[in-house]
């Protein structure tokens, strides 16, 4: 018996060692994410903790990072209601490095989450706007209040990447949160840029937009109707339930109600409100 019980813990420990070198060797990516800080091609941007600059960015490249990055997270604080995700922000000026932090290297840039909690935005030679921050930043929001596990296993892509779209302005409008809920002063929207327009064939059914994979699986064709079903769906929903809701859904999703139930509920509640 004795036998046994040591044979069990020696093939345990064993997988305990194994899981996390498979893990990193299948995701390198989150490894180099993790070392960062200690990186030589990186330096911390001074004065604001969490920022990582690939040494290569220009004096003009980091000053735009700055204010980019404020004005995204003053974006996620009128969204959400508050700021709680603290996730490191990764600036890579060249698309050879953006690649090294972001699997696939493929838009302007990409969330790193692990299971244990720590979370990482990546932004690529095209990510230095506010628009791109404000968007990672949302998911990495989602991934703050309920956790790496809940997201992965209870939250919907669409509504993932819907929600992330509302602070993105390359792909909606600021008014359909921003007014009336937002007591701020807004820039003038339409005139100034043109939202990113999306093919012209019939929309995905959010059925069929539930995993990463159903979301990004496909072309690019596939993937911009995938955002275009996600948009407009979120600009639905919220134009009923208001910006409140997008925190009052988070919170009931983490005390254990179901998201499905809880996304339905509060908009049938908020129109039976208004008859």
């Amino acid at each position: 018996m004795r036998g046994n019980v040591f044979v069990f813990v020696r093939y345990f420990l064993l997988v305990l060692i194994a899981l996390p070198i498979s893990f990193f060797m299948l995701y390198p990516q989150v490894l180099r994410c993790m070392r960062v800080d200690s990186s030589a091609d990186f330096r911390q941007l001074k004065g604001i903790s969490g920022i990582y600059v690939n040494r290569t960015a220009t004096a003009k490249q980091e000053t735009t990072l700055r204010q980019h990055t404020q004005a995204a997270h003053d974006r996620i604080r009128r969204f959400w209601g508050n700021k709680q995700g603290k996730a490191s922000l990764i600036y890579c000026p060249t698309q050879d490095d953006y690649e090294q932090y972001c699997a696939g290297g493929e838009g302007a840039g990409c969330s790193v989450g692990t299971p244990w909690g720590r979370s990482y935005l990546i932004l690529g030679p095209d990510g230095n706007n506010t628009d791109v921050i404000a968007h990672e930043l949302c998911h990495d929001e989602l991934f703050a209040r309920l956790g790496w596990w809940r997201v992965k296993r209870q939250i919907p892509q669409w509504f993932n990447e819907g929600l992330a779209l509302m602070v993105d302005y390359r792909f909606s409008s600021p008014s359909v949160w921003e007014q009336p809920d937002s007591s701020e002063q807004t820039t003038p929207f339409m005139g100034e840029k043109t939202i990113i327009p999306f093919p012209q064939r019939p929309m995905l059914k959010l059925a069929d937009l539930e995993t990463t994979r159903d979301f990004f699986g496909g072309d690019y064709t596939h993937t911009m109707l995938a955002y275009q079903t996600a948009v407009e769906e979120l600009a639905r929903w919220l134009a009923v339930v208001g910006r409140a809701g997008v925190p009052e859904l988070a919170n009931a999703v983490k005390i254990g109600n179901e998201f499905g139930e809880t996304y339905r509920r509060l908009e049938r509640v908020k129109r039976n409100s208004k008859r």
